[in-house]
């Protein structure tokens, strides 16, 4: 390397700050990088100085806009001497630091200097603490990743919201930044869909109806933020299926979270891999709900059932779609319409029959055919008989129900709480037995052989009691849960009382599945029977 190249060509003073180097800005530590790496070009006769300054990058990658343009500079021929205040501002991943200072800067006969750290690629015995210097610096960034990672990662289960941008129909708390607050011009748009979907709609119906409402979907709101994502007025009103299946799935709607939903396993990863919906952790956050959690529930549950079975085309709506099955094969059951009688209602042209029977024949299970009509007045008049019970005497309705499937009401819950008390009370009293047992033998007013006797006795006694009172709570804690479920059902279903049709939404909020049996002779006469379980008290016996 000739000291007239180096005179001729630029000294590249590099100045580097991210945000985990503190909160300082450009007029300190920046203002300080400068200080230092003028100081030290003027005192080792460099005098054709130019700043490259990365302000808010971090060192664990080299995609940085000034860093680039050095290297760039670099390659033209322009640059002779990089200085840089240490070598964790030219970059704390020591591979990639290595190797420019190694082999990039040495190939472009370019020398490197990181002042504080004693670092001068001219003489190459200072050059051997090195590759051990940038270990150490990427060690403390990697430190530093997991100290952040940790620090989200707990306030996220604390139920703070830690994204960047609010989700649709939210905003942030302008007094909490980690507290999101209902936006009342966008959480309109979020339960429109919501209802829409607890109706049956599939996404590409609820798009239609958003675009014949003039909805305006999520970017048409992000303009400011994100640029011109709108190329013409009638596109802000264009939703897409997948933008409308990410806000039903989305659990932050009923006021929970996910805890993440992408991961980085490595500070070299540069991108963030996507975790399952169904692996994400949902905890209940701090926020107010736009969307009642047991709607948010049944949605799910239609859009489970929505990915298995396909819409007909045969211009019948199906409301029961998703919700029949075959009790002796197990699979779902198929509808079917009759066009040879195209005079008659739809209505009584459908039927429904098992699927396997429809794909095997006879020989994969029986047909179990029973006609819509039919289906829906007797699942109709199910609905009307436990509405009508509901309404007329509620507790006995949730007595009964709650009999039926065999837990325990709230007064009896209530009575095994007041036996787990005494069972505590009798545990405690143990341990002051056992306080003065071991008294005892301690100023010899029994002997050791006595005191285990006495004390396996007692610790017997704690066990079976510590068993039961371990019992008794799971069965309580079980009973008051089933209490709720059946008083939440009991409330649902009585709204039902005045109903005179049956529809989509009404059955996804009251019902889990509906099994029909094949048709059978009873005393001379045909018998047909049509099991409803409804959501969270299961089937009436």
């Amino acid at each position: 390397m000739s000291d007239t190249k180096i005179d001729n060509r630029i000294t590249a003073l590099y100045c580097r700050l991210s945000q985990d180097d503190g909160n300082v800005g450009d007029s300190m530590s920046i203002t300080s990088q400068k200080a230092i790496l003028e100081k030290t070009a003027r005192e080792m006769g460099f005098h054709n100085t130019s700043f490259y300054v990365d302000d808010g990058y971090s060192g664990t990658n080299f995609n940085r806009p000034a860093f680039k343009q050095m290297i760039a500079d670099i390659e033209d021929g322009k640059i002779g001497t990089v200085l840089s205040k240490d070598l964790s501002r030219l970059g704390r991943n020591y591979i990639e630091s290595g190797s420019y200072i190694e082999i990039f800067f040495p190939q472009h006969d370019v020398r490197y200097i990181a002042v504080n750290d004693g670092v001068d690629t001219i003489n190459s015995s200072e050059m051997d603490i090195t590759p051990f210097k940038n270990i150490l610096n990427e060690m403390y960034s990697r430190d530093i990743s997991k100290k952040i990672k940790s620090g989200k990662l707990i306030r996220a289960q604390q139920g703070k919201f830690m994204g960047v941008t609010a989700p649709f129909g939210l905003k942030k708390d302008p007094a909490d930044r980690n507290h999101l607050i209902i936006d009342e011009e966008t959480a309109p748009t979020v339960r429109f869909i919501f209802s829409l979907a607890l109706k049956g709609y599939g996404t590409n119906r609820i798009n239609r109806e958003l675009y014949k409402r003039k909805m305006p979907k999520p970017a048409y709101y992000k303009q400011e933020y994100f640029g011109k994502w709108l190329t013409t007025p009638e596109s802000a009103y264009e939703w897409n299926e997948e933008t409308v299946t990410r806000i039903l799935r989305n659990p932050i709607y009923k006021g929970c979270m996910w805890v993440n939903g992408t991961s980085k396993r490595s500070l070299k990863q540069k991108g963030r891999g996507y975790i399952r919906m169904k692996d994400r952790t949902v905890v209940q956050a701090e926020h107010e709900a736009i969307i009642a959690p047991n709607d948010w529930d049944t949605v799910q549950d239609i859009l489970d059932r929505h990915t298995k079975v396909k819409p007909s085309g045969s211009g019948y709506e199906n409301i029961f779609r998703g919700l029949l099955f075959c009790p002796d094969c197990g699979k779902s059951m198929l509808m079917h319409v009759d066009n040879r009688n195209p005079d008659k209602p739809l209505n009584e042209r459908a039927h429904f029959d098992c699927r396997t029977y429809r794909v095997l024949g006879k020989n994969g299970c029986s047909q179990h055919r029973i006609r819509a009509s039919d289906l829906m007045d007797a699942v109709l008049a199910d609905i009307q008989v436990h509405a009508g019970k509901a309404i007329k005497d509620k507790d006995k309705f949730i007595r009964d129900v709650m009999r039926g499937m065999g837990t325990v009401n709230r007064d009896k819950a209530d009575a095994l709480a007041e036996k787990m008390k005494k069972l505590r009370a009798e545990v405690a009293e143990a341990d002051e037995r056992y306080v003065k047992l071991y008294d005892d033998l301690s100023n010899g007013i029994i002997t050791e052989g006595k005191f285990k006797l006495l004390s396996g006795k007692i610790e017997d006694r704690q066990a079976k009691a510590n068993d039961e009172i371990e019992r008794i709570g799971k069965q309580i804690e079980g009973a008051r849960a089933d209490a709720d479920a059946v008083e939440q059902f009991a409330d649902q279903i009585a709204e039902a009382t005045t109903i005179k049709e049956l529809s989509s939404e009404l059955l996804n909020r009251l019902i889990e599945k509906i099994e029909v049996s094949e048709k059978e002779c009873v005393d001379g006469e045909i018998v047909q029977t049509v099991r409803i379980y409804y959501k969270f008290v299961g089937a009436f016996i």
